[in-house]
This record gives structure tokens, C-alpha cells and sequence, in this order.
């Protein structure tokens, strides 16, 4: 048997070792191949702008490099796991050199089946991806066989595998072979938290939230590097100066300490901080990248739908009499035609020498009926409306209305209303009112009683051709087809770094299964019962899995009332949805994780 047969069969039969590492690197290979479905679709390459496919490629970029250091980075946390197995190889008589061969051949092996299984779930997983495009945003990008991306990907992971199966071999622990053999009895050592890098981790935080949270309109984009770089080094003094700092203050209060298994739990997280601080870095920078990009994108696509929204009817005209009748006739004639029973409406539209318009209550109150809205009463006198939605245009009140014949009417009262647009400044009168000699418009306006998505959608397109129509659904398909590819590129590009996090917190998990089997036996041996360990172990999981979290949502709730400011605009419903889906998810994550991460430990901890 060669040498490298010998590697081969090592890795084949011992896949448990493999598992976690096999697995997030398959992870990298499937997302960045789903990525590339994407990104050579007919339907988005076709639909996309310069700068948009410039961003294509700038994502794929970004993809890419996050893959060959999320890859690098488990690989480097893998041989640093094996100290002791290399130790035992190197006494049954292997060199330095046969290590790093075989430490090269076996990235080969698992990268090779991380390409191969990875590109085939990729396509499956891409398939399902479009076909949720097509069913919660009603677009539809079509199936087609991926062979450009399919080829890209093998090329590409066969170079980054090659490359860092180069690289790995420097990253071997140099250390003599008895430092090796006891590398599972040495631990990883503590941190000595420093108060003064204590003190920065508050105040780098502290001065980043406020700058971001207090600063509105066009200053946000130039507040934002410096405000970045305060947090995310706050957080890195957070993780690796602070939590050391805190979890030695508990260790101290002897209440919380000696409280059941409190002991177990905090000691060994303390013990373990170096490697975890670093950990939790990363994986709250990649959340809180993913939270600010799906919120900032989810919130301004449903800023910009929702003046369209609040937009009360399906269908409405204005214009002159002349410029809609032709228009009115034909439109109506298509709704008969498509079979889509509709009850109509109509109002005339003033305006004074000043700009104002104004509508009689009688035609107001008609509208208000067909939208379901509250009527109003002007009870002799002029009401103004304003918006019924906030979005930071400043209103003029008026105390009086200029009418024909020198009649002025006060305005007594204002009303927010959607029934007419108020953009412009709006008052209703009474029905007496003369206002025959003022210039005006028709409003024309069809509620439909039985037509699905689809079907409006398809009439919708009559205003094609004839500007003065607004059909709402048909509106707002077409912003949703225009921003659809971005928006859609964005989401996932913000799921793909969250999910990546909560792999590579998967991944760290079992990387030190091998110390924490250890450490459970011994307890285990001296009485600790089942209940006991299951929750020591649910404790531990839960605290790595959400610790990272935790910070990065607070990062993400700031990030995005930041973003929200550049519009004076406080934190979207939007913003927290994501940031809740997010947290739901994680939930579920940390649900499955530590159910089998338990059993493994358990059997292992009984062998």
C-alpha cells in the first residue's frame, strides 16, 4: 500500500473526523454555485444594468474570497484540533515532511467530494430558491441546467483547494513531539482581560451607537466608515477583553458560581475564551454584514411601494374632460370584457389662482365611500387635507381659501386622508360652493369586486399606452421587475453570510468534541447524572450560538435605524421583521444543534 493510498483509506474511514470541516466546506462550494445560477440566468442577465452586473461581479467576488477564508480558516481550526494525532503519527515513525503530504492530500480528497456533492446540491438548491422568487414575489426567472455555473464552480474550488493545500502546510503546529502528545491534557490557555481595552470596548461601542443613532439626513453616508470602524473594534476588544473581564467577575460571586453545574460551564468557557473571542467575532461582523443587508434592502423596496400602497383604488383616471373621455369609454369597455365587475366613481378637481386644490364634500365623500374611508363633514366651511402616510414632506397650513366671485372660506379644521392625493395643497367645500369658473380635472376611479393578482395585473397594462390611467397592482409589479434582480441578489447574498455564521458556529462546536467528551467522562464517572449533563451541554451550546448573535443583532437594529435616518425616518417595521426572522431562525438552529450534538456527546461520554 503507497503512502498515499494509506492517506486516502485514513480519511475515507475515519469521516466522523471529517464530518464537520467535510461539511462547511461543502457548504462554501454550494452557496457560491448557487450564487453563479444566479448570476448567469438568462432572465437576470438580460434584465440587469451596468452597474447592476457590476455589482453581480463584485458580489461573486465577495463570495468567493469570504469562501477561501471561511475554508482556510476551518482548516486551520482543524489542524489545530489534531496535535495529538499528528504527535502519535510522528512516533510510529512519520517525518515533517510525509505530515504535510498527507495533510495536503487529504484537503484534495475532501475538497474533491466537497465539489462534487456541493455543485450537486447547489443545483437543487438553486432550483428551489427560483421557484420561491416566483411564488412570494410573483417573479418568474424560469429553470434552465447551469452549465456555465457548474463549470465555473469546479474550476474555481479546484484552484482555491489546490491553493490552500498549499498554504496549510505552514500552518501545521510547530511544536516538539512530547508538546504534541499532551496537547489534549495542555488546553488552550485564558486571557488576561486588561482593564484599559475593557474600558475601549464600552466606549469605541457607546461612540459608534451614538454617532449613528443621532446623526439624520445626507451626513449619515459620511458618518458611516468611522462609525464602522469604532464598532467593529469595540467589538473585537468586546469578545476578547470584555467577556473575559465579565465571566471572571461571575466566577467570583460565589451565589452564581458554585450554583449547580455553574462551575462546569463557566470555568471551561473561560478556558476556552481565546479561540471562541475570535469566533464570535467573525460570526457577529458576518450577521450584522447580513441583517444590515437585507433590512436596508427589504425596507427601502417597501418604502418605495408604500406611497403606491396607500394609493385606495385599482384603477384611477385624471385629466381634463376632453383628454378622458376617449380613454374612460375604452378602459371600461376592457373591464366588461375581461368580465371584471367594478363599481366606479367620479370627482372634479378645482384649483384656485393660488394653487390650491379643492373638491366639493358631496364628490369626496362618494370617493370616500368606494375606498372604504371615514367621510367628512365641512359643515359650512373649508376642511384641509393632509397625508395620511409620513414621509417627511413638509405641509403648509392654510387659515383660508380664495374662491371665485371674492368669496373666502376659512378653514376651520384638517383631516389626514388618502381618499384624494394631498400632496399638493388640498381642501374640500361645501357643496353650494361656486366653483364652476376655476380650472379642473376628473378624477375617475374603478374599484374591481371579483379579479385576482394576475388579472388586474393584466389590465394594469392598458396604462401603457395611456399615461393618464394609474393602475396600482400593475404599478407595483413593475417596480417590484426592476428592482426584483438586485433586491433578490442582496437577500441572499444577506442569508448566505448568516447562515454561513451559523455553520461556522456548527463547525467550532464539533471541532472541540473530542476535549469536551473528555471532560464529560470524568464528571460522568464521578455521579453527574443525565439531566445534569444535558443541561451543561445545552448551556454551552447555547451560549456559543448566541452570544455572536446577540451583538450582532444589537449592530443590526442600530446599523439600519442609521440607514433608515438618511430618510428622517426612525427603524421600518420592515427592519425588525428581518431582524426577528433571523432570531426565529437561529432559534431553530440552536433547537436541532444541541439535540444531536447531546446524543453524540452522550454516546461517546457512555463508551
Amino acid at each position: 500500500m503507497s503512502f498515499s493510498q494509506f492517506v486516502i483509506r485514513n480519511t475515507l474511514r475515519n469521516k466522523h473526523l471529517y464530518m464537520a470541516y467535510f461539511l462547511s466546506t461543502l457548504f462554501s462550494v454550494m452557496v457560491f454555485f448557487t450564487f453563479t445560477v444566479f448570476a448567469f440566468h438568462p432572465s437576470l442577465a438580460d434584465g440587469l444594468n451596468d452597474k447592476a452586473q457590476i455589482g453581480m461581479l463584485a458580489a461573486a467576488i465577495i463570495i468567493y474570497g469570504f469562501a477561501f477564508f471561511f475554508v482556510l480558516y476551518s482548516m486551520d481550526v482543524f489542524i489545530q484540533s489534531r496535535k495529538k494525532e499528528f504527535g502519535l503519527l510522528m512516533i510510529q515513525g512519520m517525518s515533517p515532511k510525509q505530515l504535510k503530504k498527507m495533510v495536503f492530500i487529504e484537503n484534495l480528497v475532501i475538497g474533491f467530494f466537497a465539489t462534487i456533492i456541493g455543485s450537486l446540491a447547489g443545483v437543487g438548491f438553486s432550483q428551489v430558491i427560483l421557484w420561491l422568487s416566483n411564488k412570494l414575489m410573483h417573479v418568474s426567472f424560469g429553470f434552465y441546467f447551469p452549465t456555465q455555473a457548474l463549470g465555473l464552480t469546479i474550476i474555481s474550488f479546484t484552484a482555491l483547494f489546490l491553493a490552500i493545500s498549499f498554504f496549510i502546510q505552514f500552518r501545521l503546529p510547530k511544536l516538539s513531539l512530547q508538546e504534541l502528545l499532551k496537547a489534549g491534557d495542555l488546553g488552550k490557555g485564558t486571557i488576561q482581560s486588561s482593564r484599559v481595552k475593557t474600558m475601549l470596548a464600552i466606549v469605541l461601542i457607546g461612540a459608534g451607537y451614538a454617532i449613528a443613532l443621532l446623526v439624520k439626513g445626507m451626513l449619515v453616508p459620511f458618518v458611516m466608515i468611522p462609525v464602522i470602524f469604532l464598532v467593529v473594534a469595540g467589538t473585537r476588544f468586546l469578545f476578547n477583553q470584555l467577556s473575559v473581564s465579565v465571566i471572571e467577575r461571575l466566577k467570583k460571586k460565589q451565589a452564581i458560581f458554585w450554583k449547580k453545574t455553574n462551575m462546569v460551564v463557566f470555568s471551561d468557557l473561560a478556558f476556552r475564551m481565546k479561540d471562541n473571542a475570535r469566533s464570535f467575532f467573525l460570526v457577529s461582523i458576518i450577521s450584522t454584514v447580513a441583517f444590515a443587508a437585507i433590512g436596508t434592502l427589504y425596507g427601502f423596496q417597501n418604502m418605495i411601494l408604500d406611497g403606491m400602497k396607500q394609493v385606495p383604488y385599482e384603477f384611477q383616471l385624471t385629466g381634463t374632460a376632453e383628454e378622458t373621455a376617449g380613454i374612460k369609454q375604452t378602459f371600461t369597455q376592457l373591464l366588461a370584457d375581461k368580465g371584471i365587475q367594478v363599481d366606479e366613481g367620479e370627482a372634479t378637481i378645482y384649483t384656485n389662482a393660488e394653487q390650491i386644490d379643492v373638491i366639493k364634500e358631496s364628490d369626496y365623500n362618494h370617493l370616500a365611500k368606494l375606498a372604504n374611508k371615514p367621510t367628512i363633514q365641512t359643515q359650512g366651511n373649508a376642511v384641509q387635507l393632509r397625508l395620511a402616510n409620513e414621509i417627511g414632506i413638509q405641509e403648509v397650513t392654510i387659515n383660508e381659501v380664495k374662491l371665485p366671485d371674492e368669496v373666502t372660506l376659512p378653514v376651520t379644521k384638517t383631516e389626514k386622508s388618502a381618499v384624494v392625493s394631498a400632496y399638493a395643497t388640498t381642501v374640500i367645500v361645501p357643496d353650494e360652493t361656486k366653483l364652476q369658473s376655476l380650472e379642473n380635472t376628473i378624477t375617475t376611479v374603478w374599484q374591481p369586486k371579483n379579479a385576482s393578482y394576475d388579472e388586474l395585473v393584466s389590465v394594469g397594462k392598458f396604462q401603457e399606452k395611456n399615461p393618464l390611467l394609474m393602475a396600482k397592482s400593475y404599478s407595483q409589479q413593475t417596480i417590484t421587475n426592476e428592482y426584483a434582480p438586485i433586491l433578490f441578489v442582496g437577500i441572499f447574498i444577506g442569508i448566505v453570510f448568516f447562515v454561513s455564521a451559523g455553520s461556522f458556529l456548527y463547525f467550532r462546536l464539533y471541532s472541540d468534541m473530542d476535549a469536551d467528551v473528555e471532560k464529560f467522562k470524568m464528571i460522568y464517572k464521578m455521579g453527574l447524572a443525565k439531566k445534569e449533563l444535558k443541561k451543561m451541554i445545552y448551556q454551552q451550546v447555547g451560549i456559543l450560538f448566541f452570544t455572536p448573535i446577540i451583538v450582532s443583532v444589537i449592530h443590526g437594529a442600530v446599523a439600519l435605524t442609521a440607514m433608515y435616518h438618511m430618510f428622517n425616518q426612525g427603524m421600518q417595521i420592515a427592519g425588525w421583521q428581518v431582524l426577528g426572522m433571523f432570531i426565529v431562525i437561529q432559534i431553530i438552529y440552536y433547537l436541532i444543534a444541541r439535540v444531536f450534538y447531546f446524543k453524540k456527546v452522550y454516546r461517546l461520554v457512555q463508551a
